[in-house]
């Protein structure tokens, strides 16, 4: 029996588990990763009948904190056996569906390991095999790096939604039992001790009288495909935060609104699968922010003191995915941080089809690589029938009235634009150094690429209608 060792630094923490398969042709363990608090591994599913509705029923040794998945919901009565369900699913006959998961235990215990799993109450593992394969996780790792990440770099534009075909999963927001946030399209981490002054450095001037939708900065030249930007070019722009230990985890974009609130994807600000508001204590909105890594001049960190969520937000189909977040002070207006418009234009979606709208983000360039600085790239809106019958299956289930879908569909366009964030036009009566930006759409839901976590450039990306919101927003504002 081979046995494959992981090497780390170590710290002083008692910890030696060797985590064997009980059925090695169906499910693996991975090898550990930075993450020493949770192992990740995957179970491969075949019935050799169709099956409507999965339900995987996983049973471990001993009580683990939390498991989590990209699959399904999420069910345990006494965290040592755990379903994974998705009524809608159809398995087809000898058909290998890969499902992966993770599982989150006290690092200074040894952890929970898979004992049996069922698919459908009939039990897959174990069967009459020899145990073949192990690997053994070594304890706490000492990691040095001022800048840290998951093991899963996610950068998509909205929340991924696997096809309906079935092989492709969503690694953008697992679902768990005990999940309290959404991850966020790539989350990264940053230490505490680099959280900037909630005021503007004394260079940078505070300005009066400033409308929305104006920029201080002479923007560089605008092309499509995700091209870079200047800091201060979209000085709306906001990063969410929120906080796990000591870290501070970009989540989400959002749009300021107005010096007290922004506007973002009402799943970035719930907890998963639920339209409960995440507590507001754990979040914070970044003004002014252009590089993802640094926090710079101009930069501005609020507090929130309430997040409003679409009263009808939907958060299985992504209906309404909107919400109104509140901050505790007001936003300093500078050159770095001004609010957008609100739609002002006719709300009909005719009027801008075919037109191009603005989305910027830290997505990923176009070598797939994700960006340290904003992006910018242009795509133009698309009718709903386009849409749909691009790829019918998934966007009949994500697209209704009040959201619209936009991109090139070509394989070109370049996955920048974080979930939360806003496309926006210029008013159709201002040009040039006195142009007047307005936001129409919100980033919300787009198709993953096959077994990848990131959104596939051959697909539209699902917006939010911003202009069919306009009276909800307001009346929020004025609460």
């Amino acid at each position: 029996m081979e046995t494959k060792y992981l090497l780390y630094f170590l710290l002083l923490v008692p910890a030696n588990a060797q985590l064997i398969s009980p059925c090695p042709k169906i499910f693996k363990y991975e090898p550990q990763s930075a993450e020493s608090d949770r192992w990740y591994g995957t179970v491969t599913l075949i019935s050799d009948s169709e099956l409507s509705g999965v339900w995987l029923r996983l049973i471990f040794d001993k009580p683990s904190t939390q498991v989590g998945n990209w699959f399904g919901d999420v069910a345990t009565t006494d965290n040592i056996q755990y379903v994974l369900k998705k009524p809608n699913y159809k398995l087809a006959a000898n058909t290998p569906l890969r499902i992966r998961f993770f599982v989150v235990y006290n690092p200074n215990e040894s952890p929970p390991q898979l004992t049996m799993f069922r698919l459908n109450a009939k039990t897959l593992c174990p069967v009459n095999e020899a145990t073949t394969e192990a690997f053994v996780m070594t304890g706490q790792p000492l990691t040095s790096s001022i800048l840290s990440t998951t093991s899963i770099p996610l950068s998509n534009p909205g929340s991924i939604v696997e096809s309906s075909h079935g092989n492709s999963q969503d690694e953008d927001s697992p679902s768990s039992n005990g999940s309290e946030i959404f991850s966020g399209d790539f989350p990264l981490q940053f230490p505490s001790q680099i959280r900037p002054s909630s005021r503007p450095p004394p260079s940078v001037q505070i300005t009066k009288n400033v409308g929305c939708g104006t920029v201080a900065t002479r923007p560089t030249p605008l092309i499509s495909y995700g091209q870079n930007t200047s800091q201060g070019q979209w000085p709306w722009h906001a990063a969410i935060y929120h906080t796990q230990g000591a870290h501070f985890i970009y989540t989400c974009g959002a749009t300021l609104i107005s010096e007290n609130h922004v506007i973002t994807a009402a799943h970035c600000v719930t907890k998963p699968q639920t339209t409960r508001p995440i507590d507001v204590q754990r979040l914070t909105v970044y003004l002014g922010k252009y590089s993802l890594k640094k926090f710079g001049l101009g930069t501005q960190d609020k507090e929130i003191s309430n997040i409003f969520v679409h009263p009808e937000y939907n958060y299985t189909v992504f209906f309404n995915d909107i919400a109104v977040v509140k901050l505790k002070d007001p936003a300093d207006i500078t050159n770095y941080v001004r609010p957008c418009c609100l739609w002002e234009g006719s709300v009909e979606l005719e009027s801008v089809i075919n037109k191009l709208g603005t989305v910027v983000g830290w997505g990923f360039d176009e070598k797939r690589q994700i960006s340290d600085t904003l992006l910018q790239t242009q795509m133009p809106i698309v009718s709903p029938v386009t849409c749909i019958y691009s790829n019918r299956d998934f966007f009949s289930q994500f697209t209704f009235e009040k959201t619209y879908c936009a991109g090139y569909r070509n394989g070109t366009t370049v996955c920048n634009g974080d979930s939360g964030g806003g496309m926006v036009f210029p008013k159709s009566t201002t040009s040039g150094r006195n142009t007047v930006w307005q936001i129409r759409g919100i980033i919300s839901v787009s198709v993953a690429l096959q077994g990848e976590g990131v959104c596939d450039p051959r697909h539209y990306i699902v917006f939010t209608d911003v202009a069919k919101h306009l009276d909800w927003i307001k009346q929020v504002m004025r609460r």
